[in-house]
């Protein structure tokens, strides 16, 4: 199987697959890099994460944001804010969208959202939130020779966002991979849309968590938490 996501959290994904005896080839479809950025003057009350990579990749800056509560967007993530310094860490739903949602319902203002230059999306416009880009994430351009092997053999494709999702749809279809050969698994109802139609099956995790997209693909699954859509040819 390829697993899409970016390092260093490919490799512990593809540790995890191997252990429970699948053959992995690790396909980044994202090199991540820190960014210069400045630290909010004057402080904000809290601080916002979306991905674990704005923790990994803050830099010195998020010492001067390390005493302030900060809310990230599931447990992963949370994890990767904790490892990074931050002293009080709350994880706050599974998606950007939630954690704004009660962030609002809370009434929780004055935020500094540290991201990466490509988003999702923003707060809405009743939080205070400044965002601040710490690092980049860019689209890698091709496949790497490993994987080919692998989608000759119609291996499963982990796939982890929109963005990277439509990206491989791309590089599968440049490399005159046929996508009916291919099964998918994709880690959001929007991720499998992004990826577009035509292949052999597509799996949707349940919950935008990797317990759950594995599940869906068929690699972990004690109970059946995912959706499954085979198109008609």
């Amino acid at each position: 199987m390829l697993v899409t996501r970016p390092e260093p959290a490919a490799a512990a994904t593809a540790a995890k697959l191997r252990a429970l005896g699948h053959q992995v080839v690790i396909t980044s479809l994202l090199e991540s890099r820190p960014l210069a950025w400045r630290v909010p003057d004057p402080l904000p009350t809290g601080v916002v994460f979306t991905s674990a990579a704005a923790a990994r990749l803050a830099g010195d800056g998020l010492r001067r944001l390390a005493h302030l509560p900060a809310f990230a967007v599931g447990d992963a993530t949370a994890a990767a804010v904790r490892a990074a310094g931050v002293e009080q860490v709350e994880a706050v739903g599974g998606t950007a969208a939630a954690l704004f949602a009660e962030l609002m319902r809370r009434g929780i203002v004055d935020l500094v959202h540290l991201a990466g230059d490509v988003r999702g999306g923003d707060a809405p416009a009743p939080l205070q939130v400044a965002v601040c880009a710490v690092y980049t994430a860019a689209l890698v351009d091709v496949l790497p020779d490993a994987a080919r092997p692998e989608l000759a053999a119609g291996a499963v494709t982990l796939l982890y966002s929109p963005r990277t999702a439509a990206h491989f749809a791309r590089l599968v279809d440049a490399a005159g991979v046929e996508r009916a050969a291919l099964p998918i698994a994709a880690i959001s109802p929007a991720a499998a849309a992004a990826a577009g139609e035509g292949w052999r099956s597509v799996a949707t995790a349940a919950a935008p968590t990797e317990a759950a997209l594995l599940a869906a693909a068929g690699l972990a699954c004690t109970v059946d938490p995912c959706t499954v859509h085979k198109p008609e040819r």
